[in-house]
């Protein structure tokens, strides 16, 4: 049954009591509150719940999943900050979830208008006991029971009620964001993520409460035919959250808000939503895979990001207050990647517009940070307010920067011991403790023998072998161990991989499409068994003001609702478009998920720096590669790929001295070469960007021991893609 506001208030109240404040303050409160909601309908509408307080099942990023949506929905959708109820932690019961919905959304919104529902927490699937095999998604609320044997019933919210919720709106223009998992596996944690699901399998019923609000919701004669759900995972996944330095947010949430603070007014929701998946896939693998889902699959969906985008290019923050008379700012950086956030420190960022104001970032503390405005911006357009969006002008990356290796809980102290050792005598590479945030993982394998596998009795022969995996704890290929080896032998054995996955992380810091001036782009094509586009990438302030060739009507479509697949076999080259006024630069690296790296080759087969010497004019565009007309195989192994083209207004001096070392002795007509010493040729590529910068550093007025880039000299796109 729908509570009326003033129940609501005090049930909210009554929570809130615990915690020191008065329900009649309270009441005042909510009341002024909702008196402002009822004033003039504002166009954009949301409710964002977030728990990390379970009883039982304990999360730590749902409230910060919160946050990001919040700051992104203020600064680069436009919603009033009055316009967004969040409920969080102790106000996230079923009940208070489900008035809020009714009196905030359902009661406000018109038809036209946007509403954005999201929820963060742990899900679960409930199970009638008279029908155990039929079972129901269903979010759990922070006031979550636990079934007693005298009574089965559960408080969860099942994810059908929410289906028509949404489905009650009277406008079209509805989404819900659900980043949660259904399916307890049997552990709370896998690897470096902790899974949002209820730790518990539950057999029950819902309670009488959800039922007759449900049944409530289902006789009404206004349903539309159908909802739109942003799932972070398909039922039968998993749904994760990690720890970055400083902060801990969903995967999916935190993927989603960074590629919408990066997206332009042209940006499709599909769009956005394909490379917000992607990111998920390379960090998770296979085990969370997002999913757009409609409860009615003959119903386009209606809501489309692109409406509600503000008409301005993408930001990698704002700013949020202004402080110290002026001097001082904090920032919100949601669009920055976790690389680059971690590194920030030391960076310029310019606001958006022609006021001309920079921001020399001193501290961050998760994604806030605290800048100091430089001496000489101009204060003819007064003085820099909060809410004004912040891009990157100069990346300040450190010149020491390594790679963090988890040592896994399972291994016995002596085993950590000697891999702690070990991996301190390898350069550029640290170890830690398994809860800490890492790049990837050191642990054990357990290797079953047939003997093992065809005993009656149990196992009968068993060993350990060393890997590395994922922090997803995914195993790299090509790093496991024989049985038997020890520990410090194991390190010293990976330490070659080590080093090519640091060089393929350094590469990925590059990575500016949503901070780059540089007018260039590039698009990934496929020549057998069929000749089409497949994606095109391109900087999203690049200003381009004509396409040499659009998008074919399949490649817009095989890009729009998951990561774009390559069939193994399949033949493909990229070719790379200089749009700007002055000649550019090109370097190209592919990189596998087992520390490999490859230079490719588009210039000659006797150029072992692969081209990056040949300057594409103004107007011109390159394939790569180029000799030979059948393009580059795509031969595996299956998985992820990922490509790297780096444009530059100056030329790869030291990257072509490093390649031309790193190059095998035995040259051949292969289009793409593996490198020998992956990290030198990755730190030369950072030390030309460099180069190309000091002029724009100096002018700028910073002076740092570290390498700063300015983002106007280099563009740095990625092709990520399934190989199947």
């Amino acid at each position: 049954m729908r509570l009326k506001r003033r129940e609501f208030l005090q049930q909210a109240g009554r929570m809130l009591a615990a915690l020191g404040i008065s329900e009649a303050v309270w009441l005042r409160l909510g009341d002024r509150y909702l008196q402002a909601l009822a004033g003039p309908t504002g166009r954009k509408l949301a409710l964002l719940v977030g728990v990390d307080r379970y009883p039982d099942s304990p999360l730590y990023g749902c409230v910060t999943d919160v946050e990001l949506q919040r700051e992104l929905l203020i600064h680069r959708f436009g919603f009033a900050p009055s316009d967004i109820l969040t409920l969080t932690d102790a106000l996230a019961t079923r009940e208070n979830i489900e008035a809020a919905f009714a009196t905030h959304l359902q009661e406000q919104a018109k038809p036209g208008d946007a509403v954005v529902f999201h929820f963060s927490g742990c899900g679960s699937r409930v199970g009638a006991i008279d029908s155990p095999g039929k079972r129901q998604n269903s979010l759990v609320p922070v006031d979550d029971v636990v079934p007693l044997l005298a009574n089965r019933r559960v408080n969860d919210i099942l994810e059908e009620t929410l289906l028509l919720l949404v489905r009650s709106l009277a406008t079209e223009n509805a989404i819900a964001i659900l980043d949660t998992s259904y399916t307890y596996p049997g552990f709370r944690k896998n690897g470096n993520f902790r899974i949002r699901s209820r730790s518990r399998h539950t057999i029950g019923q819902p309670s009488p409460g959800e039922l007759t609000f449900a049944e409530g919701l289902k006789s009404s004669s206004n349903l539309r035919p159908a909802a739109v759900v942003l799932a972070a995972a398909a039922n039968s996944h998993l749904a994760a959250e990690q720890e970055w330095n400083g902060f801990t947010a969903g995967l999916f949430t935190y993927a989603l808000t960074q590629t919408l603070w990066l997206a332009t007014p042209a940006s499709s929701l599909s769009v956005s939503f394909s490379r917000a998946a992607g990111t998920v896939e390379q960090i998770a693998g296979l085990s969370q895979q997002p999913q757009i889902r409609r409860d009615n699959l003959t119903v386009p969906p209606a809501v489309d990001f692109s409406s509600l985008m503000l008409n301005s290019a993408g930001a990698d923050g704002a700013v949020t207050a202004v402080e110290d008379g002026g001097k001082t700012v904090e920032l919100w950086l949601g669009g920055l990647s976790p690389g680059v956030l971690e590194c920030c420190e030391g960076s310029v960022f310019a606001v958006d517009g022609s006021r001309g104001d920079r921001l020399l970032l001193r501290t961050r503390t998760g994604l806030s940070a605290k800048a100091q405005i430089l001496e000489g911006t101009d204060r003819t357009n007064g003085q820099l307010t909060g809410g004004e969006l912040v891009r990157e002008e100069i990346r300040v990356l450190p010149r020491n920067i390594g790679l963090t290796v988890a040592l896994d809980s399972g291994l016995e102290r002596i085993e950590r011991v000697d891999a702690t050792s070990a991996f301190a005598a390898v350069t550029h590479i640290s170890s830690v403790g398994s809860e800490q945030p890492a790049d990837f993982r050191f642990s054990r394998v357990r290797e079953t023998t047939l003997a093992e596998t065809l005993s009656s009795a149990g196992p009968v022969v068993s060993q350990w072998r060393y890997g590395l995996f994922s922090v997803a704890q995914t195993a790299v290929p090509d790093t496991e161990g024989d049985g038997g080896e020890a520990v410090k032998v194991a390190v010293q054995r990976l330490a070659p991989q080590l080093k090519g996955l640091l060089a393929a992380k350094l590469l990925r810091l590059t990575l500016n499409e949503g901070s780059s001036r540089l007018k260039v782009r590039a698009a990934l094509t496929t020549l057998a068994p069929q000749a089409r586009v497949m994606v095109e990438r391109s900087p999203v302030r690049g200003d381009r003001t004509y396409r040499l060739e659009p998008l074919s009507a399949d490649s817009e479509k095989s890009a729009n609702v998951d990561i774009l697949s390559v069939n193994k076999g399949s033949r493909i080259a990229y070719r790379m478009y200089n749009e700007s006024d002055r000649p550019v630069y090109a370097a190209v690296f592919s990189s596998d998920n087992a520390g490999g790296l490859m230079a490719m080759n588009f210039q000659s087969e006797n150029d072992a720096a692969g081209g990056m010497s040949r300057a594409i004019a103004p107007g011109e565009n390159l394939s790569v590669p180029t000799f030979g007309a059948f393009g580059l195989e795509v031969s595996g192994p299956i998985g992820l790929a990922e490509t790297l083209i780096i444009f530059s207004e100056k030329p790869f001096a030291r990257t072509l001295a490093a390649l031309e070392e790193g190059m095998p002795p035995v040259r051949n007509a292969s289009p793409i070469r593996v490198l020998l010493n992956p990290l030198k040729v990755a730190e030369a590529v950072l030390e030309d960007l460099h180069a190309a910068s000091i002029p724009s550093v100096q002018k700028v007025g910073i002076s740092t021991e570290d390498l700063a880039l300015d983002v106007n000299v280099w563009a740095s796109l990625s092709f990520v893609y399934r190989v199947v």
